[in-house]
Order: C-alpha cells, then structure tokens, then sequence
C-alpha cells in the first residue's frame, strides 16, 4: 500500500483506489464476477455486488468501511497464482492498515453531493455527529384527533399543552406521559401559552380573535383574557423573556402587545403590514420586537414607539416563514422554504457564523433550548435535528420517531424536556440525557461497540447474566435502558441493560403468564395474568398496575403486539381470536377477529396500524386489513408453514411479513400480494421460537429450540455471518434494542445474553 500522504479527498481517494487495483493484480487479477462468486462460496456472510465493486476500484465514491474491509478480505482469499485460500478472519493482522486509511479518506470527506468536491476556499468538513443523542425518547403521547401544530410547556415543565387542528387541547403529565383526561377537554383552536400565573392562554374556537384563559387545576374556561383584540383570526402568541408583556399577531397583518399579567394593551400599534406575519418575538430586554413577515422578511420594531429600526434585515434564506428567537431574544433563526437555516444577531442584525447547512425540504417548526445552546430544527420527513448553534454542526443523530411533517418543537423551561409534535397526530416526549457515567460497565459496551465496528461487524456477546430457572421471553425498555425477562416460575424480572444488575422491583404477584411481555413507549409493561383473560399494564417505577386491565377473552392471552405509532394494542388468545384496544384508553378497537378453533399462538400489527396478523397451531397465518371497518369477519389465509406458527413480525416499512415455527423455517411474505419473498430460510435444527427485526429493516434475527440466534438479510433472503451461539438449551425469547445496536436472547438455561451488533 502506498504511504498515507495529506493530500485533497479526491487525491486520497484515488490513491485509495490505486492501491486497491494493485492488491487485485498481486492476487492473480481476478474479475469482478469472479470476486462476486468468491464471496459467496466463501460462506462467510460477505455479499460483494458488480456496481460496488466498480465504484470501489474506480475511485467513484468512498464505499462504507464494512464494504471495504469485506473487499479486501476477499481479495486477500487468493494467492499470487488466483488460487483460493482461506478468507482472513476479521482481526487478521493484514487488514489494520487498510482500516486506518479508510478512516484518513473519511476524515476528509466534506460531504458535499456526488460531483461536488470542497475546494480551497470551502468551510471545513461538519465533524460526524456523536453516536448518541443529547435527547431519548421518553414517552410517544397517543390519542390527539388530528394533527398537533401547537406545543407549550408549563413554567415547571410538569404539564405539556398540545393543540390539534380539530380544535382541542390535550394537557400531559410529563413525568408520567398520561394525559389530565380528569380534568375535562379544552375546546380551543390555533396557538397555545402559558401566563405567567400558569393559567393556560388560547385562542378561542367559538371568535378566533380572542384569547381565553383556563383554569390551571380545574380546567375550566376561567374568563375572557383579551376579548376580539383582533380583526382577524390570531394565529401567533408570544411572551417576553420575563413574561412581563404578551404579543398577538392576526392573519391580517396586525400585532397587538399586552401587558401580561394585567391583559392591558401597550399603547402601540403595528397595524397594515405589507405582508403576513410568520413568526413574533422580543429581544432580550423586551424593548424591541421582531416580526417576521412573508414579504418584507424580518424587521426590528420598538415596542413603546412602534417605529421600525432600520430597514428589513439583509441575508434572508429564501422565502422565510419559519423562525425562533432564542430565550434571551440574542438570537433569531431564520427557515426558508428551500430548507436554508440562518443564525443572526437580533441587536445588529447581523448574522452568525457558522451557518447550518440546508435540509432537504421544507423545515416545519424551529425552537431554541432555554440556554441557547440547541437548536432544535423539524423537518418534513418527520426528523428533528438538534443544532450545536456555536458551530452550525448536528450535536447527534436525528430524532426520528415521527412518520409525518413535524410541525412543532418546544423545550422544558429548565431544557430537561423536548416534545415534538406532528402531523401523524402524536407528540413524541424526549428527555435529556446525562453525559455518560465512567463505569466500567459502561465503557465496555462501547469500547465493544468501536470493536464491532472496526471488526467488520462481527457481533460481539456481553457477559451471560444467570437466573435461577428457565427465562421465556425479553423486551427492552423504550429508552433501552431496562430488560424485562419473563421467567419459568411466572415472575417478571427487570435488568440493567448495560450491568444485567436488577433494574426495579420483580413483579411476583400476580403470577405472570411467561408467554406474554410487551412495553409500550409511555414506559409502561403490559403483562398477563396467568391462565387468565386479562392483560394488565404495570408501572415498573412504582411497581403497581398503571391503568385499568384489557378483559375481553374467553380463555388466556397467549401473545402481545403494538402498532408502530402506539396507538393500538393487539392481543392473542387461547380462544382463537384476536382483538384491538386503544392504549391510550384501554379501550376496545373495533370488534374480535375470529380465527377458527385452533389457538391463537402469535400476533403482530403493521408499523402504520393498517393490518392485523394472526399465527395458528394449525400452520395458517391469517391477515386482516383493519384500515377501514375493524368489525371483518374474513381474513386472507397464508399457507406454507408445517405444524405450528410461533412467531410473526413486520419489517420497519411494512411491506414484509416474517414468521416462523416448528417446521424450522422462517418465511417471508409480501404484504400486499400474499405471496412469498423468495425461498424459505433454513438453518435452525429445529422450531424457530421467535423473531424480530433490527429498527432498521437491514437484519432479521431469529432464535430456536437448537439454542442459535442467527442473523438474516431479508433483502438477499441469506444468513449474515455464523450462529450465535451460547445458550446450552432452547431459546424461547429475542429482542432488539431501540436504538439497533444490541439483541437480547433468553434461555431455558436460565441466562440472559447480550449481544453488541451496530450500531451500524
């Protein structure tokens, strides 16, 4: 290999690719098709393709460090006569250098569209995001009738306001992620605050140019704050930074400011502007207000004079209309249809540098965290970005639990709480994490992590954790913080994911049917009783039931499954049928699903809701479409399988169905056709137990009675590496964590295995 030089990315890059043609020729120039056909004799879950293999050799991209190391380890399984040899193991010693130049290319990688190269005189390259987010996912708030476009959280950050476009207002406890449903429904429409005595500030449905206020506790429309203040429907409310002044702002162009407390107008005016005003707020010291208008773009005014400072302010991204000051007013982002972002100091109008590179599409909502330092940036693919506003550089991955355009973002007051809210119709409640502790623990599951992936993705196993007798099933918690582990002796035992310490109180009592285990994303666990009808929800916090039990059943549940969006439960009994509950309510969904006389022994519900699937003892899967009237009474019928189906699963995109049973297969199925995705996968050397896939879609793992996990590619319909092996006996239970970087397995020999897979 040609010594590492310091020059331009398209140089290393081709020097890269140089040096990969060298390699070939010195192993008897083999072609591409050979080298394609070599790794898959290899058997060594190494899938090579012709474009990829022109792209690496040519030069024409910097091909992901997997593919890479799976190249060369291919290459290197030949000797000087292209005769072939063992593949080198993915810790050969022959592989390191080629490693640490890819990582010198990728380090100058700017990331600009193919085509596109950095010159001289370009910013230097974002540096990658970190592995972890500041914000997880803490809670997905359920059961809002159309979309949220409005989000506010109390001065305590204890009570969230969310306003849907059906003219409603939900109240949520941020602590539990359970709404005030006790308290009565707001009937309110349009933008939603907080006063500064906590009362709840909206815009009145009934004359959409007056604000009410409601009674914090009771929940009663308490009187009339400001009453037709505007001439037109009031579509922005803002408060100063003390709290001390109020502004509205109509869809005609006008803006009132108010003294807050004593709902008593500022004797000023900004009556006739040019142009709509998207977005409203004050500087640090409440003397100056900023308005942004659809025509003008963004302009000063002083707030007890009403004279505009100076013209409107130069640099504006194209077509603005989204934007968010900062706590103290210092700071105004600035959105542009074309998915620009500009960072500018409100007292010189000035902008800051750096400036965030653009998104791709439209930006639906922006918010500030209360220090400044975050800036929060929703997309219309349903992301949210989290902007390091010193540098203009993402401070993680994107926030992507959302299946729609996000249309508000808002922070706790004390930053602890994020909530995001979208047109799929649910708010989805992040909480900040704490920087990572330097535990031991800790620190090996992420110096794992780096080994997995410089290893080339070999999974890599945590020590065992042991129980007493027989586990059954395993989830994770939505945070991924906690397993859950059904055991033989009907106990429900909670883990430290990282430790395998306990991790809560042991549900013993009521004894808990071992088969069913299922976490909702309000932390939640719904469990069974045993040899009972009823599925109840627990509170590992406070280890009692947290809500009221799901009874509808003639016989035992046997199995549980959640909607992607969480808004519906499914449930599996013992009686043959399949029914539907509303989690946010516990309410039922529809009708039964009858099955026939043969057990229900499996369930899984499609990530958008539409379908209802059922496994029998009888080999027959059955499907439902449950988009429209949840009252059928016929299903389509999968045949395939022979003896019973134990397990079913969606992929993350819906369009493939996974099951598996004791026939040992697992097969694959379109979802819109019914028919099958290519031939079955075999490997297992006897039932198959369970499945699920990684949150990505790229992986399906498996588990069976000849105690292997395997790892499939459903795309290829191919085993991705060796069995994972270590249980001595059955396993009955998988699960992967929410962020994809680790699997869960459960024994009949009572221990529970981790293994590291990405994240990837």
């Amino acid at each position: 290999m040609t010594p590492q030089s310091t020059g331009t990315f398209d140089e290393e890059l081709a020097a890269l690719a140089a040096d990969l043609r060298r390699l070939r020729i010195e192993r008897g120039n083999p072609s591409y098709r050979d080298l394609v056909a070599r790794a898959e004799r290899a058997r060594a879950g190494i899938q090579l393709s012709m474009a990829t293999l022109s792209d690496a050799f040519n030069g024409k991209r910097l091909v992901r460090i997997d593919t890479l190391m799976a190249l060369v380890r291919i290459l290197r399984s030949y000797d000087e006569f292209g005769g072939e040899i063992p593949v080198p193991g993915h810790s050969a010693p022959e592989l390191a250098p080629w490693r640490r130049r890819w990582q010198a290319v990728a380090a100058l990688q700017s990331g600009t569209p193919a085509g596109e190269r950095p010159t001289a005189v370009a910013t230097p390259a974002p540096a990658p995001a970190p592995a972890v987010s500041p914000y997880a996912l803490r809670f997905r708030l359920v059961g809002h009738p159309g979309p949220v476009r409005h989000l506010a959280f109390r001065a305590d950050g204890r009570e969230l306001a969310a306003a849907a476009d059906t003219d409603a207002v939900l109240l949520w406890n941020t602590a539990t992620g359970l709404p005030y449903t006790y308290r009565g429904r707001i009937e309110a429409s349009g933008p939603v605050a907080y006063a500064p005595d906590d009362s709840l500030m909206t815009v009145n449905n009934e004359d959409t140019r007056s604000v009410s206020l409601w009674d914090p506790v009771l929940r009663t429309r308490r009187k009339t704050a400001l009453e037709k203040i505007h001439h037109d429907s009031i579509a922005r409310l803002a408060h100063s930074p003390d709290g001390r002044l109020l502004v509205s702002a109509d869809t005609g162009g006008s803006v009132r400011v108010w003294y807050a407390a004593r709902h008593v107008r500022v004797p000023s005016a900004f009556d006739d502007l040019p142009g709509r005003v998207t977005a409203v707020g004050f500087t640090h010291d409440g003397q100056v207000l900023a308005l942004v208008e659809d025509r003008e773009g963004v302009r000063l005014w002083e707030v007890f004079g009403a004279q505009p400072l100076g013209a409107p302010l130069a640099g504006q991204p194209v077509d603005p209309d989204t934007t968010a000051f900062s706590a103290d007013g210092r700071v105004l982002a600035t959105a542009g249809r074309d998915g620009s972002l500009l960072l500018r100091d409100t007292a010189t109008g000035l902008p800051l540098a750096p400036r965030p590179a653009p998104r791709t599409g439209r930006i639906g909502a922006l918010a500030f965290s209360p220090d400044g330092l975050l800036l929060a940036v929703a997309a219309d693919d349903g992301a949210v970005h989290l902007v390091d506003t010193a540098t203009g550089r993402p401070t993680g991955p994107a926030l992507t639990g959302h299946r729609r355009p996000v249309h508000a973002v808002a922070f706790s007051p004390d930053g602890t709480r994020l909530a995001t809210g979208s047109h799929d119709t649910t708010v989805l409640l992040y909480e900040r994490q704490a920087p990572p502790a330097p535990a031991s623990a800790a620190g090996s599951v992420a110096a794992r992590a780096l080994a997995v992936l410089a290893g080339g993705g070999t999974p890599v196993p945590l020590p065992p954790v042991a129980s007493d007798g027989p586990l059954v099933r395993v989830a994770f918690s939505p945070d991924g913080r906690t397993l859950a582990v059904t055991t033989g002796s009907r106990q429900v035992l909670f883990r430290d994911t990282l430790t395998g310490q306990p991790a809560a109180e042991p549900i013993t009592s009521p004894a808990i049917a071992p088969g069913t285990l299922l976490y909702v994303p309000d932390g939640r666990l719904f469990v069974c009783p045993d040899e009972t009808s009823t599925a109840i929800p627990w509170d590992p916090g406070t280890a009692r039931p947290a809500g009221e039990p799901l009874t509808g059943h003639s016989g035992p549940v046997m199995r549980l499954a959640l909607s992607a969006d969480a808004r519906l439960l499914a449930t599996a009994g013992a009686d043959g049928s399949l029914r539907l509950w509303e989690t946010a309510t516990g309410k039922r969904a529809g009708d039964r699903f009858p099955g026939h006389a043969e057990d229900a022994l499996g369930v899984a519900l499609s990530p958008d809701g539409r379908r209802l699937v059922g496994t029998y003892r009888d080999g027959t899967v059955r499907l439902w479409d449950v988009s429209g009237s949840r009252d059928l009474t016929r299903s389509r019928v999968l045949y395939g399988h022979e003896g019973p189906v134990w397990s079913a699963a969606f992929s993350p995109g819906g369009t493939v169905l996974a099951t598996a049973g004791a026939d040992g297969t697992v097969r694959l199925w379109h979802l819109r056709t019914g028919e099958r995705f290519g031939e079955s996968l075999t490997g297992h050397g006897g039932t198959v137990n369970g499945l699920v896939f990684t949150p990505d879609g790229r992986f399906l793992a498996s588990v069976g009675a000849d105690g292997a996990l395997r790892l499939w590619d459903p795309a290829a319909g191919r085993p991705v590496g060796e069995p994972l092996t270590g249980h001595s006996g059955s396993v009955p239970g998988v699960a992967c964590s929410p962020d994809g970087s680790l699997l869960a397995t459960v024994g009949e020999d009572g221990t529970l295995r981790r293994w590291v897979i990405g994240p990837r």
